[in-house]
């Protein structure tokens, strides 16, 4: 639970949020940073509520690189 409320401050997302994305994507901790890099890179000002919206996301050509973890 601490690398979840490390990354929560990191990409300024409530611990509530990072813990649903992250039983959303079934515990895999590497897919969530993978996700959180893209959300931001790609200037993406939700969270995303199902598996759907994270496949859109990572789909998406991102805008920048100035975001890594």
């Amino acid at each position: 639970m601490e690398k979840l409320e490390e990354l929560s401050r990191l990409v300024n997302r409530s611990k509530g949020q990072e813990l649903f994305l992250f039983n959303l994507l079934s515990g895999d901790f590497e897919k969530l940073k993978r996700l959180e890099v893209q959300i931001k890179n790609c200037f993406v000002m939700y969270c995303p509520d199902s598996l759907e919206e994270v496949e859109e996301i990572m789909s998406m050509v991102p805008k920048s690189s100035w975001f890594v973890l």
